[in-house]
């Protein structure tokens, strides 16, 4: 049985098939429409509203429009709530994956990526890059070529060290040829200390077996090797020309003996007065070829010089000088850099002019020299 209040407020009575119908007030004789059966949560909703305070003064078609807003709202009616609050645990779950793979996973597995790259790769092509500044040392107040004791001397050095070197004077000497075998020839090491000789003009020999580890690890020595073995003799001294980058050496050759060949850097005039000597600093390092007939001093810098900075010098003062000769501005770093680690650089300008730059062993002045003009 259905009850329910009519319009005039009469309570009416229906049978439950007669839900949602129509019947007739026996108080007031109009017509009434018979309500849907509700569940005990409904009808205890409805109770509460009516007792609410903030409802009591709803009374007529505003409680009537309410409570028919209720009927409507049955167990089975669409609720977008539990939709919404689904969406928002996915897109948080989303963006904490997203967090936990930029921030743990991908650097690790980037990382073991280069490992294993790295490890890959031969050593003379893993270079250590460094950036190029011009005061990465500390310039004390002297100048010149530090933590040395005494430059007075022969000072001759290599870059790579582990040179052998010959030394005699130039009037026991004929005008060509090597001295090695001389009489009165003085043998050493060239570790940068200074020979105590009497003051006059010597020869100095710097020579590297052609097998040497530290020339071996060259991009392309192999083949270099090869070539000199097929070239013929008048040609070797050539191929070794053009493998190595130039420096003062007066003659660079290639020579053997029944034992063992030799890459030789020979200098000649070099003088020594009171006891000081502007040295010998001989560069056995390879000639990386730019596009501009140049050569790579960046290269040269990160992957075949020492990292210790050997000479202190006026950086400011050697830029101007630098620029002045023609030195790029992409350069200018690189050969502070240079500079600062052997004391000698040697550089092609862009009219193909060859020029050596030099740091002071004594003073850290710095001087250029020539040592081939334009298109010779």
């Amino acid at each position: 049985m259905i009850e329910f209040k009519a319009e005039c407020g009469h309570t009416v009575r229906a049978k439950d098939e007669e839900a949602g119908g129509v019947v007739r007030c026996s108080y007031c004789g109009r017509q009434a429409n018979v309500p849907q059966p509700q569940d005990e949560a409904l009808d205890s909703l409805f109770d509460e509203l009516q007792r609410a305070p903030d409802l009591a003064v709803a009374t007529g078609p505003k409680l009537r429009a309410r409570r028919r807003f209720l009927k409507k709202r049955r167990p089975g009616a669409f609720n977008p709530f539990p939709i919404i609050l689904r969406m928002c645990y996915a897109a948080l779950l989303v963006s904490i994956v997203i967090i936990v793979v930029n921030k743990f996973l991908i650097p690790v597995w980037k990382g073991g990526r280069s490992a294993s790259v790295t490890a890959s790769k031969p050593a003379e092509v893993q270079p250590k890059r460094q950036r190029a500044t011009s005061s990465e040392a500390p310039k004390p107040a002297d100048k010149g070529l530090l933590n040395r004791s005494q430059t007075a001397g022969l000072y001759v050095v290599s870059t790579p060290p582990g040179a052998t070197v010959y030394c005699i004077t130039g009037t026991d000497a004929s005008p060509g040829g090597r001295i090695h075998r001389l009489g009165g020839c003085i043998v050493h090491g060239s570790a940068g200390s200074p020979q105590r000789v009497s003051d006059g003009t010597y020869i100095v020999e710097v020579a590297f077996p052609w097998n040497d580890q530290a020339l071996k690890r060259y991009h392309g020595y192999t083949e270099f090797r090869r070539a000199l073995e097929r070239a013929p003799e008048n040609q070797r001294n050539k191929l070794v020309e053009e493998f190595f980058i130039p420096d003062e050496a007066s003659v660079v050759m290639f020579d053997q003996s029944d034992e063992q060949k030799y890459i030789v850097r020979q200098y000649r005039g070099i003088e020594v007065r009171d006891g000081r000597s502007n040295g010998v600093r001989s560069l056995f390092l390879p000639k990386i070829a730019t596009p501009d007939d140049g050569f790579s001093i960046e290269e040269l810098v990160v992957n075949y010089m020492p990292e210790t900075h050997n000479y202190a010098f006026d950086d400011r003062h050697v830029c101007e000088e630098l620029e002045y000769y023609g030195v790029r501005e992409v350069d200018q770093p690189w050969m502070i850099q240079a500079l600062s680690r052997i004391g000698i650089m040697p550089y092609v300008t862009p009219a193909k002019r060859v020029m050596v730059f030099k740091i002071g062993i004594e003073d850290g002045v710095f001087s250029a020299k020539a040592i081939r003009d334009a298109g010779k």
